[in-house]
């Protein structure tokens, strides 16, 4: 575990910071491309971006606070939980109002615009990087050969548990990888952004299963599970009205 990775007097740069501006950068990059690509506007891109930014990060900030850290624990060492820990279903929920909020308001189609970042999905397996230097998103414990524990985590373990940064990590580096590779399919607006939405889901209901999360009003379900429910059943409805209103005839003149 590395939590800190260089020091400048007295402030301290966490390695979860250094990772999650690493994955931003390479998100933009990623996303110029593909603006560009689709005849977007950069300034454009430039406004999502900070609106995901801003969005995602704040969102997810107070999302982690409400979920992870009690009342006391915060007040006890507020820059602790300040400077580590984001819930990334808040900073998911967060930025797509202002991304709504943004395309709206510029008059620019939603779904297009969220085709063209789609490679911000980079980020993900990024930023879990940075959860797993500073020790926070663990799972349950296990007993399995690859368990760790987090002595220095936020909150601090000593008992061997799933290292489920790690699990994330690794599969949204495959959904990354196929989504990068199927971007230039020849399909209607919103379908990219839908399948997105449909492997996020089912991503984040099963990897909560090895979680301690905070439970909702079903029993054995997390409130987190019932959001990516919802992100999950989004995604399903974006493909099949697509696939509807392809398979209607089109009208023709006479």
């Amino acid at each position: 575990m590395y939590p800190v990775l260089f020091q400048i007097g007295d402030i301290s740069i966490s390695s979860y910071t250094v990772m999650l501006i690493i994955g931003f950068l390479a998100a933009y990059l990623l996303c110029r491309g593909e603006f560009k690509r689709k005849g977007l506007d950069e300034e454009l891109l430039d406004l999502l971006f900070l609106g995901c930014v801003l969005g995602g990060v704040i969102g997810a900030k107070v999302f982690f606070l409400i979920e992870k850290v009690s009342f006391n624990e915060f007040m006890s060492d507020p820059m602790r939980y300040l400077s580590s820990g984001l819930a990334s279903l808040g900073g998911f929920i967060c930025a797509f109002i202002l991304f709504w909020i943004i395309v709206r308001i510029k008059n620019v189609s939603f779904w297009l615009a969220t085709d063209a970042m789609a490679p911000i999905v980079v980020l993900y397996p990024i930023a879990r990087i940075g959860c797993f230097l500073v020790g926070d998103d663990y799972g349950i414990p296990s007993t399995l050969p690859w368990a760790m524990s987090f002595p220095e985590g936020s909150p601090p373990t000593n008992e061997r548990v799933h290292p489920t940064q790690i699990y994330e990590m690794l599969a949204f580096t495959v959904i990354f990888i196929f989504v990068w590779k199927i971007r230039k399919k020849d399909m209607p607006i919103g379908w990219l952004s839908g399948v997105i939405l449909v492997l996020f889901g089912l991503e984040r209901i099963f990897v909560e299963f090895l979680r301690n999360a905070t439970p909702s009003f079903i029993p054995g379900v997390s409130i987190v599970q019932l959001i990516s429910l919802g992100v999950l059943l989004a995604g399903i409805l974006k493909i099949l009205e697509i696939r509807i209103r392809e398979k209607k005839p089109k009208k023709g003149y006479a």
